[in-house]
């Protein structure tokens, strides 16, 4: 689901920029990243989950991801929103076959396990998501 730019409040930077710098482990990049995309992918998770509680867990998981697989670009072809979007896309739609599947697959404690991490990268700030 593609994201209109007037969801994103722009910035110094530019979503890609601020990619590139997570990538390099920027943990104040991933902060600014973080509240600026925090309300568009939880909106996107709310909306193909259709739950905000449900929402909460996969938006923390999607950020997990971020932190951890933020790709290094060589180029400017890197589109930030829409990488982001297409990982909260995927999550989403894992955690509706896993709700739709005969048992969870995830060990129980797994949301919380993510949403300890992602305190931890945002440097024990509360996740908004």
């Amino acid at each position: 689901m593609p994201v209109p730019s007037s969801y994103v409040v722009p910035g110094p930077e530019s979503v890609n920029d601020l990619v590139q710098r997570i990538a390099d482990r920027d943990q104040a990049a991933f902060r600014r990243f973080y509240r600026l995309l925090v309300r568009v992918v939880f909106a996107q998770v709310c909306e193909s989950l259709g739950s905000p509680a449900l929402a909460v867990a996969v938006t923390r998981a999607v950020f997990v991801e971020v932190w951890r697989l933020a790709p290094r670009p060589d180029s400017c072809q890197l589109d930030g929103i829409a990488w982001v979007t297409a990982i909260a896309a995927r999550r989403a739609a894992d955690r509706l076959r896993e709700i739709n599947g005969p048992a969870s697959c995830l060990p129980t404690g797994y949301d919380d396990l993510l949403g300890r991490e992602l305190a931890v990268m945002l440097k024990s700030e509360r996740p908004a998501g």
